[in-house]
């Protein structure tokens, strides 16, 4: 192979670092209610507030919009949990979702002095959490998203054990243009291409 003039090895600008798996401290940029009644789920939209990390989730974004794709870019900083409902069609374990939600709301209340929770689901917008981020796979890639609530005294100071990588079966590729479904809950994944929300 031919030599060309400044032959290196760089990382490439604008390369976005990987997001390890762990606990962080993040920001609340947006909520969302997807799916209609009995069956819906609370999105949680947010990024990462403090440390080497702080602002990797719209960082991504940014860089896959400017990048370009085949395939459809979505923001990945988004935390689903689905809203407990007695009537819920969808639910295999109605005590767990209440169970979750009031864990959710008991987590929030911790990490802001003074707040508590009405139900309002934009009241979240602006606060602060921990969240553990997880390593999973799709198709034998492997990626890390978030996953679970957390403290955000118990993140800083070094209290959240980072989890196991997920293991599951390996899903067939998502046909083209079909939307995007939570396997566990068969609900449809919220549309953020809409990004970046207002913060």
């Amino acid at each position: 192979m031919i030599r060309y003039e400044g032959m290196k090895s760089e990382e490439s600008k604008g390369a976005v670092k990987t997001l390890p798996a762990g606990p962080y401290v993040a920001k609340v940029l947006n909520t969302s209610i997807i799916g209609k009644e009995p069956d819906q789920q609370l999105a949680v939209i947010l990024d990462i507030w403090e440390g080497e990390f702080a602002g990797w989730y719209m960082t991504k974004f940014k860089a896959d919009k400017e990048k370009g794709s085949n395939f459809e870019i979505k923001y990945k900083g988004v935390i689903r949990i689905r809203i407990p409902n007695p009537d819920n069609t969808n639910a295999r374990y109605p005590e767990s979702d209440i169970r979750r939600f009031n864990d959710m709301i008991w987590r929030f209340e911790r990490s802001n002095d003074g707040f508590h929770w009405d139900g309002d689901e934009t009241k979240l917008k602006g606060l602060m959490i921990g969240i553990s981020v997880q390593e999973d796979s799709f198709n034998g890639k492997p990626f890390t998203k978030p996953v679970r609530f957390e403290i955000v005294d118990d993140v800083r100071q070094g209290k959240v054990k980072v989890m196991a990588p997920r293991q599951r079966e390996e899903a067939s590729e998502n046909p083209t243009n079909a939307p995007m479904m939570d396997q566990r809950s068969g609900m449809q994944m919220v549309n953020t291409d809409d990004l970046p929300f207002p913060v």
